[in-house]
């Protein structure tokens, strides 16, 4: 499973040759959907709620893995306990909240009766998958219903990130905040990895 980390632009490249350091919660991400709204919800909220000083933030996005472990997956208002050893159990859980959703969305199309009933959702959901596979991949395409479901998640694991293991940076705009400056001083820079590797 991919994640993404953000942080403040300024500890870009410290990250990059250090790793990501967690801290005594946790290490705080989430889960890579593909859409790009949604990666970034968390930017977002920092910035609109003013839980933080407004500052621009760059994703650091790496694949997790066994050695991350135990782990937390749930609303951020949640429970906060790591309590998934397994990374096959985290997976899981990401496909189900998945499930448990469309489930729902079908129960309340359906009827009021069966919108109230939460175990019903799995069920017709899984019924809905059998009759056509490629309802699961038309959901996970859907910023709408993946931002319904997924928004104020958050991944909690119990270990720091090292440095080789960061698959890439990706901006909270269009572009890098750094990578501008150095364009409007040397000209566009084709090759965002590199030049982030030329910094280290």
């Amino acid at each position: 499973m991919l994640a993404v980390h953000w942080t403040p632009v300024n500890n870009t490249k410290s990250i990059l040759k250090n790793g990501i350091r967690k801290s005594k919660t946790g290490l705080y991400c989430f889960p890579l959907t593909g859409i790009k709204q949604l990666d970034k919800w968390w930017v977002n909220f920092f910035n609109q709620s003013r839980v933080r000083a407004r500052k621009k933030y760059n994703g650091i996005v790496f694949r997790i893995t066994q050695d991350d472990l135990p782990a937390s997956f749930r609303h951020w208002v949640g429970d906060r306990n790591l309590n998934i050893t397994d990374l096959k159990t985290l997976e899981a859980e990401y496909r189900q909240t998945v499930l448990w959703r469309i489930g729902e969305q079908i129960a309340a199309d359906k009827s009021l009766e069966d919108w109230k009933h939460h175990e019903k959702f799995m069920p017709l959901a899984e019924a809905a998958l059998k009759d056509d596979p490629g309802i699961l991949q038309e959901h996970m395409r859907s910023f709408g219903f993946m931002g319904f479901t997924f928004e104020d998640y958050e991944i909690i694991l119990s270990s720091a990130i090292p440095a080789n293991r960061i698959i890439k940076v990706i901006p909270q705009g269009n572009e890098f905040g750094r990578v501008l400056k150095q364009q409007k001083k040397f000209g566009p820079i084709k090759h965002r990895k590199a030049f982030y590797q030329s910094e280290e």
